[in-house]
């Protein structure tokens, strides 16, 4: 019968069919009793994938909408704010967006194939409620047929209620997967954030976003109890950092994507476990390996010996690591490089490292060359920048080392003066014709009792020989591993990395 309308099998009422109001949604966004914020990036322009249904809320404004799950967005920052674009449709704000998860989805969705208008009636004339855009979506709550024309009853983001004509909508069901979202090459749980600044930040609960962290700290196939121990300090440190990041700066992050199922038990299996001092989560920072001795903090690092009596030294005896002893070799030029020094005219004479601390971690290092002489002096992180090794972040693996600086070359002077040298590049020296020249290639001709050999003009003779990799503060992930396969517990192990604490919710 013409203009009848039926709902579910239901015939809808005149109050239904031709009225609206605003109305509670089925759906709600996720809650984290432990919200977790981790900067993915920073950059002017970039690309986030939904995978799953989320609500768009404007952070100036407060405008809610819901998302068309598939959907790709384009963020960009400038002008002092975030703007968001899918397709033709866009959205900008001063403060930036908030991108939720949601949780209790509806069955069903209605989703638009051009702008839509949301009608206080199903009928073409009836008054505009809302008007919605091709990229958002909208809850199916029931249909019509008016005229031979289906109509979707649907609520929106913002609460309001109304009709929408089949002509522009189409119904579908709601993901049922879990929900995700994808930047770059992975995929991350939860929701996120823009700023003006161009910052993208993940924002999820703790245990989850822990469970992107163990496996990209610590291999998923070690020791239960190592993983465990993982977890705890992972956790304990996160609610000590305000600004975490997804880089070995922070924390290694690399969302769901990178996830393990013996690192989730991990995770699950110590939830709300953390290692404490004096009642409070403590800064438990961690790293690969100690080199047989875990570090002071306040010889590595200059920090209180008070405030931080758990960042003390401990034996470390079952470390199995490829870094627990390790050489590097420099050449000259390198070395006054990064002391800052001109290397075309600079002569490097001797090469000096002054340990301090317990165990003789090197604090400061003195280089005597003909333009001077100069002394760095700084925490471990400046020490191990003076040698770079591209391989390890551009940098030395530890700050715990001697020196061996090998000077290969024997020039004679004026006078008959004999120096010892690391390098001839740049130095005046005889040639065939008797004429002092100057040496610029890459490698030199000596004249030997056997012939004349090529030899680099600056060869890689200062050896680095050191122990450990990374600050060797806290608790050695090598070192965990060993104590796991010789029985300790994940509580034993992070105790021990970490006197006079308590491990426990």
């Amino acid at each position: 019968m013409k203009g009848r309308a039926f709902a579910g099998g239901a015939l809808l009422t005149a109050a239904l069919l031709f009225g609206f109001s605003p109305a509670s949604m089925a759906y709600e966004k996720a809650f984290y009793t432990q919200e977790t914020k981790v900067k993915l990036a920073t950059k002017t322009s970039l690309q986030v994938q939904l995978n799953g249904l989320f609500e768009l809320e404007n952070l100036s404004t407060r405008e809610k909408t819901l998302l068309l799950p598939e959907s790709t967005l384009t963020i960009t920052a400038g002008s002092g704010s975030s703007k968001i674009t899918a397709g033709t449709d866009s959205y900008s704000a001063a403060n930036g967006f908030r991108v939720s998860e949601l949780t209790n989805l509806p069955e069903k969705i209605v989703k638009f194939t051009s702008p839509t208008t949301v009608r206080s009636a199903a009928d073409d004339k009836a008054a505009s409620v809302a008007s919605v855009k091709k990229i958002e979506a909208a809850e199916y709550t029931g249909e019509a047929t008016v005229s031979g024309v289906k109509w979707y009853n649907v609520k929106l983001a913002n609460g309001l209620q109304g009709w929408v004509s089949s002509k522009t909508a189409a119904v579908q069901s709601s993901p049922t997967a879990l929900s995700l979202f994808k930047y770059g090459s992975l995929q991350y749980r939860g929701g996120f954030e823009t700023k003006a600044d161009g910052s993208l930040r993940n924002v999820l609960g703790l245990e989850e976003y822990l469970k992107g962290v163990v496996p990209n700290e610590m291999p998923a196939s070690w020791h239960m109890e190592a993983l465990k121990a993982q977890a705890i300090v992972a956790r304990s440190y996160a609610v000590n950092t305000m600004n975490l990041t997804n880089t070995p700066s922070s924390q290694a992050y690399n969302g769901y994507t990178k996830e393990h199922s013996r690192s989730n038990k991990a995770v699950d299996e110590t939830a709300g476990v953390m290692v404490k001092h004096n009642g409070k989560p403590i800064q438990s920072f961690f790293y690969s390996t100690s080199g047989g001795q875990t570090a002071n903090a306040w010889d590595v690092w200059g920090s209180s010996k008070t405030t931080f009596p758990y960042l003390k030294s401990v034996e470390d005896p079952y470390e199995t690591s490829s870094h627990s002893n390790w050489t590097d070799q420099f050449a000259s030029g390198t070395i006054l490089q990064k002391f800052g020094y001109n290397t075309a005219n600079t002569v490097l004479y001797d090469l000096k490292a002054n340990p301090k601390g317990e165990n003789g971690e090197i604090g400061s290092v003195t280089a005597v060359t003909s333009a001077g002489t100069k002394t760095v002096s700084g925490n471990e992180s400046v020490i191990r920048k003076l040698f770079p090794v591209d391989r390890y972040y551009g940098m030395l693996r530890s700050n715990w080392f001697t020196l061996n600086p090998v000077k290969s070359f024997t020039v004679q002077g004026s006078g008959n003066t004999v120096q010892q040298q690391f390098s001839v590049k740049g130095a005046s020296i005889m040639g065939a014709d008797g004429k002092p020249v100057s040496v610029q290639n890459s490698t030199v001709q000596i004249q030997t009792v056997s012939g004349p050999v090529s030899k680099e003009a600056d060869p890689a003779t200062i050896a680095v020989n050191g122990k450990g990799w990374g600050h060797r503060i806290g608790m050695s992930q090598y070192g965990a591993n060993g104590f796991a396969n010789k029985g300790s517990s994940a509580e034993d192990i992070v105790k021990h990395y970490f006197p006079g604490t308590v491990v426990g919710k």
